[in-house]
């Protein structure tokens, strides 16, 4: 794939090919981390929503037994009190 640095405004850029827009889902306002690597190549990568994932990672613990409380009821009564 390729692409060609054009100038927006006083800075540059380039456009994003079809196959990678879809390859990746992105929509404008997408976040992309860029990194450069030593032998001159750029990774980009789609910046992972915050939280992305939680809903079914706690969907899973649930499933296993794993959404055990840590600390026993009581002790928010008692928290309660002392409000």
């Amino acid at each position: 794939m390729e692409a060609t640095v054009i100038e927006i405004g006083t800075s540059l850029g380039f456009k994003v090919p079809e196959a990678v827009i879809q390859g990746f889902n992105l929509k404008a306002g997408t976040k992309i981390e860029m990194n450069f690597m030593q032998n001159n190549e750029l990774v980009l990568r789609r910046k992972p929503k915050i939280r992305e994932g939680w809903d079914a990672a706690f969907a899973k613990y649930a499933l296993e037994g794993e959404d055990k409380l840590m600390l026993p009821d009581f002790l928010d009564a008692e928290a309660d009190t002392l409000l």
